[in-house]
């Protein structure tokens, strides 16, 4: 049983993180998220794999100490950090606002629901672990997050592929994990099915 004192906070800061780089890129356009992310994988490569601690870094140590597990301390800590970054990275250069948005709101909300929800209710478990219950909750809030930029068809159905990717990602593996496979599958899925993609209208781009 995983530590739920470390991973509810864990997945919190995943989610509301994550959503954060909407305002970015409603104000600025999707370059600035590849800006982001860019310097996100330049910082993190060095300062994880060196761990490289000291006066300019001591701010992402205590992050890490709050919402990272133990055992990536020892090894490598934001090693699924750094799997977004690249996954959002590669998304924000290929993909167009309407579907970028798409793909961060997944990968924001599936995973963290999912987790949060298989920890604390979880019941009946997948031959991979993960719960059914925290993937029906993944699926439904997932849709839910996604009505504002799509239809409640086409929602459903990008929760149900999230659903998909995550469930035969390995989170063992840096290119194998969910934060990489989720936003670039998320963004080639909505691509070919030609999904009609919309911007909120509370909000504003200059993209």
């Amino acid at each position: 049983m995983r530590n739920l004192r470390v991973e509810i906070p864990r997945k919190l800061f995943h989610i509301l993180s994550i959503l954060s780089l909407l305002i970015p890129l409603y104000l600025f356009g999707k370059f600035s998220i590849s800006v982001l992310m860019g310097l996100m994988v330049l910082f993190l490569l060095p300062v994880s794999y060196l761990k490289i601690k000291n006066s300019l870094t001591s701010w992402y140590w205590k992050i890490i100490q709050l919402v990272e597990r133990e055992e990536n301390i020892k090894k490598l800590p934001a090693r699924q950090a750094f799997s977004l970054a690249t996954g959002m990275f590669i998304s924000s250069v290929i993909f167009d606002v309407k579907i970028l948005q798409i793909c961060i709101v997944s990968t924001a909300v599936y995973d963290g629901v999912a987790t949060i929800v298989g920890l604390l209710w979880g019941k009946h478990r997948l031959p991979n672990g993960k719960s059914v219950e925290g993937s029906i909750a993944g699926v439904v809030l997932n849709t839910v997050f996604l009505l504002p930029f799509t239809d409640l068809f086409y929602s459903l159905l990008v929760s149900f592929f999230t659903s998909v990717i995550e469930n035969i990602s390995d989170s063992k593996k840096w290119y194998l994990d969910d934060n990489l496979l989720i936003p670039i599958g998320v963004g080639i899925f909505c691509t070919v099915l030609d999904i009609p993609a919309k911007l909120p209208q509370f909000f504003f781009t200059f993209s």
